[in-house]
């Protein structure tokens, strides 16, 4: 996808443009067509604690209604085969675990089958679950290019992006939708059953607080995105968070390519800002890197409360995070921010689009437009 966003109104913000593969970070940069992880992401993915027993609870729910006939598709399963396990593990009867990723696809096999060797230990294979032999078979390549033995009753996935819809979720959702998947437009038939775009206007710390001439910001704004740690206290909303993409799997899909637009206003909150104060000065006391950057421009130290209420009602930009709803269960949405925006621990990213070379100041009862506009190609392979 290519998504671009622009702020409109009294004081205009920058029109900017980006791949979804800019600003992302990847071990295989002669491959950077599409999003590709390294171990570390994997693993975090793998023991996320916001994640993985959400996905554990909704696909064992949902297989305990298909029955011991059931067969799985895992759209991207990794090296570790996390979902195929889950869902082989709750009764499936066959798992076919899909990986596009070569040398993940190969540690996937070889995982797969210590797991089938009735001789493997625990204490030697990180992740080992035993196995019947030819319960998951892992299929090396993109799922729009394979065809399937069967079709399959569940199909579970992770391939959101910290931009829903950025790892290429529209072009191979929508094949599966046509191809692999017996009911596709039964919600039971996927998990997650949507995926989400979440959005709000923001303050950043560091564009506050490092300034020309040492730092010119001209050369980020509203260029590639930054991203960032979900955790990271240096980021504050300016408002509720709104739904800025909002895939529903059992829906109609785009045909594709094609643009999707939408445009969002926010209104300045003043509960939200007096929270991002708070925030940004627990933040200042307790993070060292943020406490070193209170230094004023002729040497001396910066009052640490009012510095937090200044960098609090300044506007840097645009922030956008995911979130899964798995299935219509109480306790299955995956969130990688608060619901209010608040900073938390994630595997995900938050995408930071800097709308400005000098972050705005805003007060309550301001608002703050953006358009934002996504083209998606047919081929799951480019960005």
């Amino acid at each position: 996808p290519a998504p671009a966003t622009a702020a409109s109104a009294a004081t205009p913000l920058k029109t900017v443009s980006w791949t979804a593969t800019d600003g992302f970070d990847s071990d295989f940069p002669s491959q950077i067509d599409f999003i590709e992880f390294d171990e570390k992401a994997y693993r975090a993915m793998r023991d996320d604690p916001r994640r993985t027993p959400k996905f554990a609870k909704a696909i064992r729910s949902r297989l305990a209604e298909l029955g011991p006939e059931a067969v799985v598709l895992d759209l991207g399963t990794g090296p570790f085969c996390v979902l195929a396990l889950i869902a082989a593990t709750a009764g499936a009867r066959k798992v076919y675990a899909v990986e596009a990723n070569p040398e993940a696809a190969r540690r996937a096999k070889a995982f797969i089958a210590k797991c089938e060797d009735p001789a493997s230990s625990r204490r030697d294979v990180d992740g080992l679950v035993p196995l019947r032999p030819g319960q998951i078979e892992v299929i090396e390549g993109f799922s729009t290019a394979l065809n399937l033995p069967e079709k399959v009753d569940l199909c579970v996935f992770e391939i959101c992006g910290s931009l829903a819809s950025e790892e290429g979720l529209y072009a191979t959702m929508r094949d599966a939708k046509a191809r692999h998947v017996k009911a596709p437009d039964d919600p039971g038939s996927y998990i997650p059953r949507r995926c989400q775009t979440w959005a709000a206007p923001v303050s950043y710390a560091l564009h506050n607080l490092l300034t020309p001439p040492s730092y010119d910001w001209s050369k980020i704004a509203g260029k590639e995105p930054i991203r960032f740690n979900c955790r990271d206290e240096a980021l504050q909303v300016l408002a509720p968070p709104k739904l800025l993409e909002d895939v529903d799997f059992a829906g109609p899909l785009p045909a594709l390519p094609a643009t999707v637009s939408n445009t969002l206003r926010f209104p300045v909150d003043a509960a939200a800002v007096d929270a991002a104060a708070a925030r940004y000065g627990e933040a200042f006391a307790d993070e060292r890197q943020l406490r070193s950057l209170l230094v004023a421009e002729d040497g001396g130290k910066l009052d640490a409360a009012a510095t937090a209420q200044r960098v609090a009602s300044n506007l840097s930009g645009l922030a956008m995070w995911p979130t899964l709803v798995l299935d219509d269960a109480p306790g299955t949405v995956v969130r990688s921010r608060g619901a209010d925006g608040a900073a938390q621990k994630s595997h995900w990213q938050t995408v930071l689009q800097l709308m400005a070379d000098q972050p705005l100041a805003v007060a309550p009862g301001d608002a703050v437009d953006f358009s934002f506009e996504s083209s998606f190609v047919a081929d799951v392979t480019k960005a």
